[in-house]
C-alpha cells in the first residue's frame, strides 16, 4: 500500500443537493480534499467531461489513480509523463525552455516533478512511448490469484459458484445465519464479508466482478469491521453506490487493458444526458489503489492502515 492514500483522509460526504447552497468556501469544512475539489467543480462533474477524467486515469497505469487525477487537474492534455532524470538516462531528452512541470505524490518524498512528452526535446520518441495500455490484453493468472489470497488476509471470503442469469458478483457482510447457511465453505473465524463470483465466466470476467465487489467493501457500503481501513458509509443511494463500484472495476480493470470488462460497468450510470449521483471520488480512488497493491503480489499478513 502506497503511503500516498494517507495524504487523503476520508470525511463523511454530503449529497451534492444538500451542498447546492453551501458556500463553497465551506466545502473544505465538510469534504476531503479530493472530494472538496471534484463537489465544487461543475466541469468535472459533466457526464462527458467525468468519463474523461476516468479514461485519462487509464492512461497512466504505472501512476497511481491519485496522481492521475492530479495529472489530470494540471493538463488534462498530456500523454506520457517523467522526471527530468528519467528523460534525460532513458530517452535523452531533456524539458524544453518553457517546459512546465507537473506535481505528484511521491512514495517516501512529498512531491515530485514531472514532464510530458511534448514539452521535452532531443532524442526521437520511440513510437511505443505513444501507445496507451493495449486492450484486449489477457488478465495474468497471478494477479487474480494474489488478489484472491489477500482477500482473506483481509477478512474476506471468495467463493466461485454457480449463478443464476449470468450474474456477474454478489457480496454479503458475514452474519451468524449466513455462516449457517454457508457451513460447507468452512469460513474462517475471523471472515466478515462473503464474496460469490459466477464459476462459468472467464478469468477476465471473474477479476473485474471481483474488483467490482470489493469496490463495495472498500468504499464502506456494507460497513467495517476491526481490521477495516476505510470508512463506514451511510450518506449513499443505490445509485452512488454502484457508481463508486463501478468506477473502482472501470479504472482498475482498464488500467490492465480489460476494455470489455471495464466498459460494462458505467453505461447505465453516467449516460449522456444523465445526471451524476453523489458520490466519493476519493474513497473510489482509495479503493482502486488498494486492489492494485493487492495484484501485485501474495502478502504474508493482514496490512495494517490507520482509519482516518
Amino acid at each position: 500500500m502506497t503511503q500516498q492514500l494517507s495524504l487523503f483522509p476520508d470525511r463523511p460526504l454530503d449529497t451534492l443537493n444538500g451542498l447546492q447552497d453551501t458556500n463553497i468556501a465551506d466545502l473544505e469544512v465538510a469534504l476531503n480534499p479530493v472530494d472538496e475539489v471534484f463537489t465544487a467543480s461543475a466541469r468535472l462533474r459533466s457526464n462527458r467531461n467525468f468519463m474523461e477524467l476516468l479514461d485519462f486515469i487509464t492512461r497512466f497505469p504505472n501512476y497511481s489513480a491519485f496522481n492521475g487525477l492530479l495529472l489530470y487537474i494540471q493538463d488534462s492534455s498530456a500523454t506520457y509523463v517523467a522526471t527530468a532524470r528519467t528523460w534525460a538516462k532513458k530517452f535523452r531528452r531533456r524539458p524544453g525552455q518553457n517546459a512546465r512541470p507537473l506535481v505528484i505524490l511521491a512514495p517516501m518524498a512529498p512531491i515530485r516533478f514531472v514532464f510530458d512528452i511534448r514539452d521535452t526535446e532531443g532524442s526521437p520518441i520511440p513510437s511505443a512511448l505513444l501507445k496507451s495500455v493495449e486492450s484486449g490484453s489477457p488478465l495474468s493468472g497471478k494477479v487474480y490469484s494474489n488478489t484472491q489470497q489477500n482477500c482473506s488476509l483481509q477478512g474476506i471470503a471468495v467463493c466461485e459458484t454457480t449463478l443464476i442469469l449470468d450474474a456477474k458478483g454478489t457480496t454479503d457482510r458475514i452474519t451468524p445465519a449466513l455462516r449457517k447457511r454457508y457451513k460447507d465453505l468452512n469460513i474462517q473465524k475471523d471472515t466478515s464479508y462473503l464474496i460469490h463470483l459466477n464459476k462459468s465466466h472467464s478469468l477476465e470476467e471473474k477479476y473485474s466482478s471481483l474488483v467490482h465487489e470489493l469496490g463495495h467493501i472498500f468504499c464502506g457500503h456494507l460497513g467495517i469491521d476491526r481490521y477495516a481501513w476505510w470508512t463506514e458509509r451511510e450518506d449513499l443511494n443505490i445509485s452512488g453506490e454502484e457508481i463508486e463500484a463501478g468506477c473502482v472495476a472501470y479504472l482498475v480493470c482498464k488500467r490492465k487493458g480489460l476494455r470489455a470488462c471495464s466498459e460494462k460497468y458505467l453505461p447505465n450510470y453516467v449516460g449522456e444526458n444523465r445526471k451524476i449521483p453523489a458520490f466519493s471520488l476519493n474513497a473510489v480512488l482509495q479503493a482502486v489503489s488498494y486492489v492494485e497493491e493487492m495484484g501485485k503480489h501474495r502478502w504474508k499478513e493482514r496490512r495494517k492502515r490507520r482509519r482516518n
